[in-house]
């Protein structure tokens, strides 16, 4: 029988379920130096694990806290009107960490602090989910999938992906809450999204 458990049931000696989020910011300007920087302005002042290097920016910790900054990064950077796109690498239990091992347990994420609300920022996303090592993987993948069109942000499927729409922080929280629903079922999840905002092309 698989061990479910909290995050919440750790002990200090046991590191809970490893998180982050890698993240790469395009913004479609001449002036994308301001933008990015004013979008990352304080991250590092928020408590959570950041390294950034000439590709990406790794931010981990408390997936609160992460999803929050993932939030409040893209929309600044969206909010000045200029088209930008993000890409987001999630990963929950990675065995491959020096901190982390494969131990066959699933471990649950903690409790879920929902968006304060509407961001007022309109995005398109495309978002896919990878539970790995589950023999029942494409259940999980459909089930979470079926769990975006409640959530009223599905678009449409494409090759590889599933195409989200709607204000970003309702995009966020169905791709949040479908993540940690698969982490429920699987030890080790990643789950990949490009968001785009502002787009000259429009909706597609």
């Amino acid at each position: 029988m698989t061990q479910v458990r909290t995050e919440s049931q750790d002990t200090q000696a046991e590191a809970p379920p490893f998180f982050g989020a890698r993240i790469s910011l395009h913004p479609m300007t001449d002036r994308y130096g301001p933008v990015i920087l004013e979008a990352i302005e304080g991250l590092r002042d928020t408590g959570l694990e950041v390294e950034t290097d000439d590709v990406s920016t790794f931010i981990g910790g408390d997936r609160n806290r992460v999803f929050r900054e993932l939030e409040r990064i893209f929309a600044t950077a969206a909010r000045t009107g200029e088209h930008v796109v993000m890409t987001v690498l999630l990963s929950h239990g990675c065995p491959g960490e020096t901190y982390c091992e494969a131990t066959g347990e699933v471990r649950m994420p903690g409790p879920t602090k929902a968006s304060p609300g509407k961001s007022g920022v309109d995005v398109s996303a495309q978002w896919s989910l990878y539970p790995l090592g589950s023999e029942g993987y494409m259940q999980v993948i459909y089930r979470e999938i079926d769990r975006t069109k409640t959530a009223g942000v599905f678009a449409k499927g494409a090759h590889f992906v599933s195409t989200l729409h709607g204000d970003l922080a309702d995009v966020l929280g169905a791709i949040r809450t479908s993540f940690d629903a698969a982490c429920a079922d699987t030890g080790h999840v990643v789950a990949h999204a490009t968001l785009s905002a502002n787009s000259p092309s429009g909706r597609s």
